[in-house]
Formats: C-alpha cells, sequence, structure tokens
C-alpha cells in the first residue's frame, strides 16, 4: 500500500477544497486519496508495459517516460478534457 504523507495529504485537502462547498471530513477525502494512490502506483507498470509496447523497439528513458505521462494527464484534467 502506497502512503501519502500528512503534508502531502494537507496539501492535497487544502487544493481541492479552494472555491468548494465542504461537505467531506478530513477522513473520507484521506481515504479516497490513499485509495486513488494505490491505483496510480499499481498502474505504473502497466503504462511502461503499454509504452515500451508502442515505441519498440525503442525504449523511453524513465524520466521522458515521466514528462509524457505528467503532460498527457495536464492535458487530459486541466484543459476541459
Amino acid at each position: 500500500m502506497a502512503v501519502l504523507t500528512a503534508e502531502q495529504l494537507t496539501e492535497l485537502r487544502q487544493a481541492i477544497a479552494v472555491g468548494e462547498v465542504v461537505n467531506w471530513n478530513k477522513a473520507q477525502i484521506n481515504a479516497a486519496a490513499q485509495a486513488l494512490e494505490d491505483e496510480i502506483e499499481g498502474f505504473k507498470g502497466t503504462i511502461n508495459i503499454a509504452i515500451n509496447a508502442a515505441t519498440a523497439p525503442l525504449v523511453l528513458s524513465v524520466p521522458l517516460k515521466k514528462k509524457l505521462v505528467k503532460f498527457y494527464f495536464q492535458q487530459k484534467f486541466s484543459r476541459g478534457g
């Protein structure tokens, strides 16, 4: 089980509360964040395999894969996607 630090959880709660009517408590949002963290951690291997299969025989570096995934999610979720 992946674990977010108390500081990370506090930052996450504060960030998602901006402009929202808060109808959840700390324990609820912490549990949701930890569940998301667990799923994403488990999904990393699948993402790695998919990228390697798509680019074979080229294997992208780990830093480049991280950058690709980061910008993909920014595009997907930050710009109305």
